[in-house]
């Protein structure tokens, strides 16, 4: 009997609805906070905690002896040891240690679904992996699948329901392979649409707003760090919830049999 599944988008924070908390999430905020947690994994932090406020990003750094990250409207934040760039981590060495990071929309967006089965963070980076995961993760607790937009200040914005779009077709191909008959709401249906009618990603994040914010504050270069497609296997899970703490899906299998 092959199972039924049903994809939703929330366009933005503001259309996250009482049913998506018990579904499993996928947050994006393609520019950029996804595409750096999935960095700041790779590149070897154990653990990236996400937290809303800049306080609360100095005072766990200070506690925790974190990294600190983060941006506010796009910038970094001063004193901090990164900003929320992709493209400036990639001579980054954590040398071990963990990181903490806090954004204008995508660490807010995390909280908004802390309480969901599952909470996972996507992008073009590792698009195939989290949306195996997330199916992996939607029959094991009989769930459906939410794609949450981060948008820009709880408003939609163009390039993080283009990666939803993509994130949709994603999972509508690796659900053949599993017997899974998807079904997507019309927001999804839409988000799909939206990723149809472009050529390609820069085209879509050139076009945005968020692209367009990039280019003025000089940091063109995480357009196409933040359009690379599969490139990792990373794939955030949020571990726990208050402060959200992701880490790496496959360190944490690799942690929970070595435990057992």
């Amino acid at each position: 009997m092959r199972r039924k599944l049903t994809i939703d988008v929330a366009l933005a924070p503001s259309d996250v609805h009482t049913c998506l908390h018990s579904n499993i999430c996928m947050v994006v905020d393609v520019l950029r906070a996804s595409s750096t947690i999935v960095t700041l994994l790779a590149k070897g932090c154990q653990y990236v905690y996400t937290v809303a406020t800049i306080d609360e990003a100095q005072s766990l750094a200070q506690s925790k002896g974190l990294l600190l990250g983060g941006e506010r409207n796009g910038l970094t934040v001063k004193g901090f040891d990164f900003g929320n760039s992709p493209f400036e981590l990639e001579g980054f060495k954590p040398n071990g240690r963990n990181a903490v990071l806090t954004t204008t929309n995508g660490t807010k967006a995390v909280e908004t679904v802390a309480a969901a089965p599952a909470v996972l963070i996507g992008s073009f980076l590792n698009a195939r992996a989290c949306c195996q995961k997330a199916l992996e993760l939607a029959s094991k607790h009989s769930t459906d699948i939410g794609i949450i937009c981060a948008g820009e200040k709880g408003r939609f914005v163009l390039d993080d329901a283009y990666c939803a779009g993509f994130l949709v077709e994603t999972l509508q191909q690796s659900a053949t392979n599993d017997n899974t008959e998807i079904r997507l709401s019309d927001a999804a249906r839409a988000a799909q649409k939206l990723h149809e009618s472009y050529p390609d990603i820069l085209s879509a994040f050139q076009e945005s707003s968020s692209g367009q914010c990039l280019r003025e504050i000089n940091c063109t270069e995480d357009l196409a760090s933040c359009s690379k497609v599969n490139t990792s296997e990373v794939v955030p899970i949020l571990i726990e919830r208050s402060p959200c703490i992701f880490i790496d899906q496959y360190r944490k299998i690799n942690t929970e049999r070595r435990s057992n």
